[in-house]
């Protein structure tokens, strides 16, 4: 049976993690990680699951298409054949260290096999990594996908993308299943988390499962409204890092932190009746710098309206958040059920925006426009030069910027630029990435 499922093959140069990669797909240690290159010499096959999809994956030894070692080379051939079997090409290569010759001809050589495949620029660990691996879209083969094999990082998604692409049909628990809009709920403690929750859930009235947990866990639970699936992770409440005790509630604050990364939009909820506090600051850059969508909910609005100065409450919290402007601001009370019937549409439409993407001839016909009305800044005698636009990613929308000096561009400027995106394109709620690179990694990209 496991000679017809669809294959998986995963190569690239030595020590950029493959069998790290396997191991954390495979779920178990069969194939062997040691920090010297060179290890996995033959093909090592294993079965895997993925959302109901059942598929084989295979390990090989590094590739190495400069060394001219006979072993290298007989290895580098195994990993061919592995390739020439496969339905899909995971073909890996090391973020830290950076595009090598042997990369170059792995991907030329990926390209010549006319192969689907995914490239994936493993060790990844922050939003930095993230935002600079758009580099190895020069490349030549398509979008990067960040990672890192060794703690996690990104897999979910890069597994969902892998399976659409293997042959055959869906498993019945797949089709029944469809996608799910993940979303967190986090705020300090005592804003009305729950009470917003129980109220969201009596409203709709569509629950299909229920994983409960205590106060201090992430609580799971999977709602359907018409063909959308919702699985909404309630948290404890965000704490003071001067209130966080060994322990509990150390682990609470990580149970919060996870919850936003496992998400893919974030509702913020605040106690509008105390306004926008430093923690809840806090929080939305945290949201802002995970990449994730987001919805501001100011909850308790029915004890802000009875105070008259309602208005006031709304301007406040909207500065105090500047820097989340492009989430919507929902006045809400879960207490009484006021404005709770919105919540749902603004996810789907922050969700929308967040995995959108613009076709490159709308961004270069935006950038033609900026900079025949405003011309790009100068320092020291030299300016900047804008060639050419693309957007590199999705979830959140990463655009890179060629430019002759990326150096000569400052943070306002970037500001600027984003602001030009969000005016000519509908991005309500996720943040935005702009990438400067230099024209050398856009020849090298067309090549």
């Amino acid at each position: 049976m496991g000679a017809n499922l669809p294959l998986v093959a995963v190569v690239g140069r030595p020590n950029v993690g493959k069998s790290t990669m396997v191991n954390r797909i495979v779920a178990r240690g069969d194939a062997i990680v040691e920090k010297d290159p060179g290890v996995t010499r033959d093909r090592n096959y294993f079965t895997a699951n993925w959302r109901g999809r059942d598929f084989r994956i295979v390990d090989t030894g590094g590739m190495d298409p400069v060394s001219e070692e006979r072993l290298t080379r007989a290895i580098g051939r195994q990993a061919m054949l592995a390739v020439e079997e496969a339905d899909v090409v995971l073909v890996m290569v090391d973020a830290a260290e950076g595009i090598t010759a042997a990369d170059e001809e792995i991907a030329q050589a990926m390209r010549r096999s006319g192969k689907p495949t995914i490239l994936v620029a493993n060790k990844v660990d922050n939003q930095r990594q993230e935002d600079e691996a758009v580099e190895w879209y020069s490349l030549g083969m398509g979008e990067p996908w960040p990672v890192s094999a060794m703690h996690g990082r990104n897999i979910g998604d890069l597994l969902d993308l892998m399976v659409e692409m293997l042959p055959g049909q869906p498993s019945v628990e797949e089709e029944e299943e469809g996608p799910e809009t993940v979303v967190a709920i986090v705020g300090r403690p005592n804003v009305g988390k729950s009470t917003l929750f129980n109220r969201l859930l009596r409203e709709e009235r569509s629950i299909i499962s229920d994983m409960p947990g205590t106060t201090r866990d992430a609580v799971d639970t999977v709602m359907e409204v018409g063909e959308t699936a919702y699985r909404f992770i309630d948290t404890a409440g965000w704490r003071k890092r001067t209130k966080i005790k060994e322990g509990v509630e150390f682990y609470s604050q990580v149970r919060v932190w996870k919850a936003i990364d496992r998400a893919q939009v974030v509702l913020l909820v605040i106690d509008a009746s105390m306004g926008v506090t430093e923690q809840d600051q806090r929080i939305a850059a945290r949201v802002k710098d995970d990449g994730r969508a987001c919805v501001v909910v100011l909850n308790k609005w029915d004890l802000v309206k009875a105070a008259g100065n309602a208005q006031v409450v709304f301007e406040d919290a909207r500065e105090k958040l500047h820097f989340v402007s492009y989430a919507p601001f929902l006045r809400v009370s879960g207490l009484t059920g006021s404005g709770v019937s919105r919540l749902l549409p603004a996810v789907d439409r922050v969700k929308a925006a967040w995995e959108s993407r613009v076709q490159t001839a709308h961004l270069n016909e935006l950038l033609r426009r900026v900079l025949s009305q405003t011309p790009p800044p100068s320092r020291r005698g030299r300016r900047l030069q804008m060639y050419y636009l693309t957007q590199a990613r999705t979830a959140p929308p990463q655009f890179v910027f060629f430019v002759n000096r990326p150096d000569l561009a400052d943070p306002a400027y970037e500001r600027f630029l984003e602001r030009k995106i969000r005016e000519s394109f509908a991005f309500e709620g996720t943040p935005i990435r702009i990438v400067l690179r230099s024209r050398r990694a856009m020849e090298r990209r067309r090549r």
